[in-house]
């Protein structure tokens, strides 16, 4: 018998509009009549909108007609919506790679972000995912700055090289920086 994963096609949908109750309910209602299911979401509030970005298995030869009525899910969602095809969920990720998470810890200020990703880059890490926030101090009320990361480390590129770099740029963005295997999921 066949796996019934491998005869489905994947999308990811993305969308974002100002936030309000209902709008998961009204997306995930749509994706449900149309034989969808989801695989992988991320939703979040930032600022006054909400953003959706789902990984959504639909059955073979669905995604085109899908994709033609996605104005139906804009208008009655008031979203802006997008749908790209992709592959299976682990089809990406690198065989081999070891998976690893960064956490940051910071006072908030400008290129924290940008820094730590710049030298991931260079190296040839993959982000696989990244969550960052902004926040006050307890008591003073500082802006400090948090973020967390779950990276690919290629093969080649040994541990101690990864550590030194992000040793670098901590030292420059007067940041601590952790760097922890992940379990093998």
């Amino acid at each position: 018998m066949p796996d019934e994963r491998s005869s489905r096609e994947y999308f990811v949908l993305t969308a974002l509009g100002a936030d309000r109750p209902g709008i998961v309910a009204e997306v995930t209602e749509f994706l449900h009549q149309h034989g969808c299911n989801v695989e992988e979401s991320r939703m979040s509030i930032l600022g006054g909108e909400f953003g959706l970005l789902l990984l959504v298995a639909a059955p073979a030869g669905a995604s085109a007609q899908f994709s033609q009525r996605l104005a139906e899910l804009e208008a009655r969602s008031r979203l802006e919506v997008r749908c790209r095809p992709t592959g299976p969920p682990q089809a990406h990720r690198v065989l081999g790679a070891l998976p690893y998470r960064v956490k940051t810890y910071a006072l908030d200020h400008e290129g924290i972000i940008h820094a730590i990703s710049q030298s991931l880059s260079q190296l040839g890490v993959n982000i696989v995912s990244a969550s960052a926030t902004s926040y006050p101090a307890p008591i003073s009320g500082t802006p400090l700055f948090q973020m967390e990361m779950k990276i690919d480390v290629p093969t080649g590129v040994e541990i101690p090289r990864l550590r030194a770099a992000l040793e670098r740029v901590a030292l420059q963005q007067n940041a601590d920086i952790d760097l922890t295997p992940e379990p093998a999921s």
